[in-house]
């Protein structure tokens, strides 16, 4: 696994695909490495030429590192890109890892970040149990269980052996010291902005923007969230996957590479 030194910590990436033209970059949330996008990464291969990047802390060096945000998260993704070359792109996140794209589609404009594929973010302000359940995750008697239940709903009975695998060995290999940093840091961006929505309302000069998800399951009132918010910003779109679980990048990467790639070319006749 390739590294870069950014800013002073050791950034783990990846690359493949030798398609001339903006290349997809792939943001994950935290405490889980770029094994998320084992699914969709040699996909867009084929196609295209596709990055993905481990936050500091996150890639094989898993030493602790002190605390760091949505800032820091956007100066290492910054200078990653210019370390690899990269001006223009098309950006994918999945869940939290939404805060630093929403940022940096802001800060760089849409010349730059093309347009934005998020996945499986929580669009609202947080419900009530996983307000509770990031409290829970900054204490160290009560992380594990809290852990335990958050996994739990993600799976929401799930069988499929990419998303078990991921969450026992990635997510599973970070202890309390990043899950405790990872909920502090989502508490604080919904305490800042609200929801994504609200991040997203406040971008001068917006990308095109979908939303791609599975959760919450067969739910009209996050479906009418989600046309509400469309109608009054037409930079916004969205697609339901109707797929089982929190990862459909992990269970269903083919419908998420299409969504994608439907987003690439929107973006290329806007």
């Amino acid at each position: 696994m390739p590294t870069k030194h950014i800013n002073g910590y050791e950034i783990a990436y990846d690359q493949a695909g030798y398609a001339a033209g903006p290349p997809v970059i792939l943001l994950t949330g935290w405490a889980h490495d770029m094994s998320l996008y084992d699914g969709m990464f040699p996909i867009i291969a084929r196609t295209r030429r596709v990055i993905r990047m481990c936050w500091r802390g996150h890639g094989p060096n898993r030493d602790d590192v002190p605390d760091y945000g949505v800032e820091e998260q956007v100066q290492d993704a910054i200078g990653l890109f210019d370390a690899l070359g990269v001006h223009d792109f098309y950006l994918v996140s999945h869940s939290h890892g939404g805060w630093p794209a929403l940022e940096l589609a802001d800060r760089l404009g849409p010349s730059r970040v093309r347009c934005l594929v998020m996945i499986d973010q929580i669009m609202t302000a947080p419900p009530a149990a996983f307000a509770d359940g990031l409290k829970a995750m900054q204490g160290p008697d009560t992380w594990i269980q809290a852990r335990q239940d958050l996994f739990e709903h993600w799976l929401a009975g799930s069988s499929n052996q990419a998303v078990h695998d991921h969450l026992t060995f990635s997510m599973g290999g970070f202890g309390h010291p990043m899950w405790g940093l990872s909920c502090r840091v989502i508490e604080k961006a919904y305490g800042e902005h609200g929801s994504p929505m609200g991040r997203m309302a406040k971008i001068k000069d917006a990308p095109l923007i979908r939303h791609i998800f599975s959760h919450p399951i067969q739910s009209p009132e996050y479906h009418q969230l989600h046309k509400d918010f469309q109608a009054k910003h037409p930079f916004f779109s969205f697609a339901d996957l109707e797929g089982e679980t929190h990862f459909p990048d992990l269970e269903i990467p083919e419908k998420c590479v299409q969504q994608v790639e439907a987003l690439i070319q929107a973006s290329q006749q806007a």
